[in-house]
């Protein structure tokens, strides 16, 4: 409740799960809860009705004295839920204050009330969950950009991060910013040796957990969770590898000479490892079918009965992040990103028997056997591009978070 911002408020538990349950099981667990129910609305009052701490102004942060080694230090934050597992960069008022000269920004503002907690984010607290987790002062611009981005409607932060799936943000970075600040692009740039690809992902998800208060199991109910809840993924564009020319942030109307941050919420990625396909075409065969079979189950060709073809999945994102080899087979043979984009469009189907029940629902007009090929999406904004990484024939699908969620731009400010 608290984790909500909530004092306290009347529940009733029913056993999970109500999902994939015959319908007689259904019906036997809402009557068992019924009585409990006419009870909490009728005679439930609340013990309390106010949150310690809430009272405190959120600026200046409050400063605490200790005394110990570093792993002392650590421990302490760990056992008062002020990191996530990982070391920490002692956050001293000397470090806080150096990470403050890289922005203008005064830090007392709020950027973000961040949910479900609705805890508030100072320009002050983003430096010093910024210095915890290794960043510089010269980073200052693109984490604030990036909480402009999570705090959008559009981002659907709360549904990303205390959903049962695996969902967490895809953070995408391009512009000059990105050789200013060393991030990674090619070889390996999701992996380990990155050091500012690492700490401002470590920064997201501590601002996440620690200030959002999105910890599991309440209100995280993330059934696996995944180490991308730990440290966020960031990837920079290889925008001179890049066999259309055109980076993701230019073809979305931004100017090449901009710094731009773009951010999604997304499941877990699926590898395309295609050592074989010589012709655009066939690779982008494998690419379509990756994309929807990945979605399969969490996507939906249609939603409702009574709708034409597709209406209800114009908001079910794919991201293909595309190995410069990859991109430059696809390049060969399709000029354009969005003839490419069309081509997966049209290709991106499976049968309707692979669809999970319910989530494909054709209208009643359609007729469909389960072998009728049906397309996962309608539109080419579905379909989203980057050229990132390294040498070597792989390249990644990423499923949008299926909800209200959309992929969010912004520009870095200095």
């Amino acid at each position: 409740m608290e984790s909500i911002g909530l004092a306290d408020m009347a529940f009733v538990q029913v056993p999970h799960p109500m999902g994939m349950l015959p319908l007689e099981e259904i019906r036997a667990k809402a009557d068992a809860a019924f009585p409990e129910i006419i009870k909490a609305a009728t005679q439930w009052k609340p013990e309390k009705t106010t949150i310690a701490g809430l009272d405190k102004p959120p600026y200046p942060a409050e400063r605490i004295k200790f005394k110990g080694t570093y792993a002392q230090l650590n421990k302490m934050f760990e056992e008062k839920h002020w990191s996530l597992g990982l070391p920490i960069i002692p956050p001293t008022p000397e470090a806080v204050e150096a990470m403050l000269k890289g922005t203008t920004r005064k830090p007392d503002e709020v950027v973000w009330v961040v949910p479900p907690r609705m805890g508030q984010l100072t320009v002050e607290l983003v430096a010093t969950l910024g210095v915890m987790a290794g960043c510089k002062p010269e980073h200052m611009p693109l984490l604030l950009a990036i909480v402009e981005a999570l705090a959008t409607p559009e981002a659907d932060w709360r549904g990303v991060t205390t959903t049962t799936a695996a969902a967490s943000p895809l953070i995408i970075v391009n512009g000059p910013i990105v050789q200013e600040l060393g991030l990674s692009y090619s070889t390996g740039l999701l992996g380990g040796e990155q050091p500012a690809n690492i700490a401002i992902g470590y920064f997201v998800n501590l601002v996440g957990d620690i200030v959002g208060g999105s910890l599991p199991p309440d209100p995280d109910k993330s059934t696996h969770g995944s180490r991308n809840d730990l440290v966020a993924m960031v990837v920079a564009e290889n925008e001179k590898d890049n066999p259309w020319k055109e980076s993701y942030a230019v073809e979305h109307g931004f100017k090449p000479t901009d710094s731009v941050v773009t951010v999604m919420g997304v499941y877990p990625g699926a590898a395309n490892v295609d050592h074989s396909s010589v012709k655009g075409e066939q690779l982008l065969n494998t690419l379509s079918i990756a994309a929807a079979a990945d979605a399969a189950g969490i996507g939906s060709c249609f939603t409702r009965a009574d709708k034409p073809y597709g209406t209800d999945n114009k908001t079910k994102y794919v991201f293909f992040l595309l190995g410069p080899e990859h991109a430059a087979t696809i390049q060969k043979d399709f000029p354009t990103k969005k003839a490419a984009e069309e081509y997966i469009v049209k290709h991106a189907a499976l049968p309707a028997w692979a669809y999970a029940p319910d989530i494909c629902t054709p209208p009643k007009d359609m007729q469909v056997t389960p072998d009728t090929l049906l397309q996962r999406f309608t539109t080419t904004d579905q379909i989203h591009i980057i050229v990132t990484g390294g040498p070597g024939k792989q390249s990644q699908v990423f499923p949008g978070f299926p909800t209200v969620t959309k992929p969010v731009s912004v520009l870095v400010k200095k």
